[in-house]
């Protein structure tokens, strides 16, 4: 575990610029979008989603991240959606072919599936080796996460890890159980939703990056390739805009140290910043209590 010296002065060098160039923290964010569950066809079918998360990119000039789940793309369609995101200019990455908890598996089961993936991906010009955990699982204890520190290095892999949570996967379940039932239901009240949590949550682990000595930190914001962002990313993007922060590229995010820092406590499915917020001895990180348990309560007193 990283002791309280080393971390803080790790921390102090990865904060940026001197004072004298950057007088107060710049707020820079990356998308990355998971899975690629191609699924889910009410409102949007999965081409129309796929083109319009692609335009909301496009139309902000971004170039994110896509962690792509094998099983879910090695078919006709799904080759398309991918080399659709690679002709994009997006970076294409490693998110296992079967998309399995690590915690929960043998070692070698997934990393033989994190192979295969690779073997899947390789013949996409966007595809780099980068790697993310299924649920941010990177092992649970310390000997399995040891193992698959050793494995990813050996196969020249780096761990891209998340510092943005937004719960857009709780949020579009519940969103598509209420299309199912009624699939012209008003979605205005989802997207107002949304828009609100993912700005309050990126504001959240900015402040968290502030505390923790990393300013100025690009951070790698979690979603994924869901209904909810074929209807709703540009709304976002535009919102955290207005909101101060910058978009800068994926690529440019992954470059910064902190994706190289390997802590031991467990990732549990946090952000990277919660575990150095618990390294440093930060017990209350301020998260925002209407988004506890995914933002449950809240959505239930909002009737979504």
């Amino acid at each position: 575990m990283l002791n309280r010296r080393g971390f803080i002065i790790g921390a102090l060098a990865l904060g940026g610029c001197a004072p004298s160039v950057i007088t107060s923290p710049a707020k820079r964010i990356a998308v990355t979008i998971d899975d690629f569950n191609l699924g889910f066809n009410i409102r949007l079918n999965p081409r129309e989603r796929n083109e319009r998360i692609l335009a909301a990119f496009d139309k902000h000039n971004h170039k994110a991240a896509g962690f792509v789940t094998g099983r879910y793309v090695d078919n006709v369609f799904g080759d398309e959606v991918v080399q659709s995101w690679s002709d994009a200019g997006h970076l294409i990455g490693n998110h296992t072919y079967t998309h399995l908890n690590s915690s929960d598996e043998p070692a070698e089961l997934i990393e033989t599936d994190i192979i295969k993936n690779d073997a899947l991906l390789s013949k996409y010009p966007a595809y780099r080796k980068f790697f993310r955990f299924p649920f941010l699982a990177e092992g649970g204890s310390l000997d399995k996460i040891a193992t698959y520190r050793a494995f990813l290095k050996q196969q020249g892999f780096q761990n891209a890890a998340v510092t943005v949570d937004t719960v857009d996967w709780y949020i579009t379940g519940r969103m598509e159980k209420r299309l199912k039932r009624d699939d012209m239901a008003d979605l205005e009240p989802y997207r107002d939703y949304y828009v609100e949590a993912v700005v309050t949550l990126a504001d959240h682990f900015q402040n968290l990056a502030e505390q923790i000595g990393m300013p100025n930190l690009p951070h790698s914001m979690l979603m994924h390739h869901n209904v909810l962002n074929g209807l709703f990313l540009d709304d976002v993007l535009q919102a955290l805009k207005d909101n101060g922060w910058s978009m800068v590229d994926a690529k440019e995010a992954f470059a910064h140290p902190l994706y190289k820092l390997q802590p031991e406590t467990p990732t549990r499915s946090r952000s990277l910043l919660s575990v150095l917020a618990q390294e440093k001895g930060i017990t209350d990180t301020g998260y925002p209590k209407a988004y506890y348990g995914w933002g449950k309560k809240s959505m239930d007193a909002l009737g979504l």
